[in-house]
Order: structure tokens, then sequence, then C-alpha cells
């Protein structure tokens, strides 16, 4: 919180009136990073949406969201402040995947009910769609190994991913 005030300025005091803990500031953190991930969910949980679309919507929002600055910052601070603060990984899971994944199980399982998809388990099908767009990008550009995809890789590889997980789970 230190870092924090010294960063941005203003006080401590009002830092803490805002965000009581330093988790209610991860969860805050973790918002601003959700928000971008379903930003298309109107699309996705639209019944009217054509299905590659929704699929296509979904992944390249996940894929800029977890390459995102905030994210990629979280995920370091996570990883590095662990073994003092392991219930932070606990509320960014919360805030941030658990939201993620939750969304896209309630699209496949009305897509599976709408007769679209045929999915026996909707959280293994959102993990390995998910993964088929992030694969370990992710960790490379939180390692500072890979810089964050431009805008033709984010299309290259939500387009690879849609269509295997069609060929997988499409009626």
């Amino acid at each position: 919180m230190d870092m924090l005030v010294a960063a941005v300025g203003g006080s401590k005091a009002t830092l803490y009136k805002h965000f009581p803990s330093k988790d209610s500031l991860v969860a805050g953190l973790m918002q601003d990073v959700a928000d971008v991930v379903n930003r298309p969910a109107p699309m996705i949980v639209a019944d009217d949406a054509p299905l590659v679309a929704a699929l296509t919507a979904f992944g390249e929002s996940a894929l800029r969201g977890v390459v995102s600055r905030q994210a990629i910052a979280i995920l370091r601070l996570c990883l590095g402040e662990y073994s003092r603060f392991p219930e932070l990984s606990a509320v960014v899971w919360e805030h941030g995947p658990a939201v993620t994944y939750a969304n896209f199980r309630d699209f496949l399982e009305q897509r599976r009910a709408d007769g679209e998809l045929l999915v026996d388990d909707a959280q293994l099908a959102a993990e390995q769609f998910i993964a088929g767009i992030v694969g370990h990008l992710q960790l490379k550009v939180a390692m500072g190994i890979a810089e964050p995809p431009d805008e033709a890789e984010i299309a290259r590889r939500v387009a690879s991913a849609v269509e295997a997980f069609l060929a997988a789970h499409a009626t």
C-alpha cells in the first residue's frame, strides 16, 4: 500500500477509504480485468448470435484480458507474493478466471440446450477452449519473454481454437 501511495500520490488514509484491505484492492483490479474479458457478454448470451461469432468474440476478449497490463501485473503479484499472501490467489481467482469460466459455462449450457453443441463437461470444455487460445502465451508475457499478441495473432489463435472446439463439440 505504501508503494501505491508513493506511485500515485495521496495518502494511505484515502487509499484505505476506497479499498479497506489489500484483498479489496486486488478484487477491484481483477474486476477491471474481468470487465475486459467479459465485455462481449451480451453477444455470448444472446440466443440468436451465430455460434462462431459468439465463440470468436469470447475468445478475443479472453485473450486480450489475460495478456493485458493489469492481468500480467496481477499474475506476477500473485506468484511473487504467494508464500506471504496465499489468500491473494483465491481473491484473484474468484474475481477473474472463475467469473469468466462461469459465464462461458452458462453460454455452453444454453447452446447445448439449443442443440448446437454436444458438451458433457462444460468446465472441461471451457478450460480446453481457453487453453487453446492462450496456451503458454500469458506465462511468456508475464515472464517478459514475449510481447502481448497483436490483432492478427489474436485473430489467428482464436480462429484456430474455435475450429478445434467446433470439431469436438458441434452437433
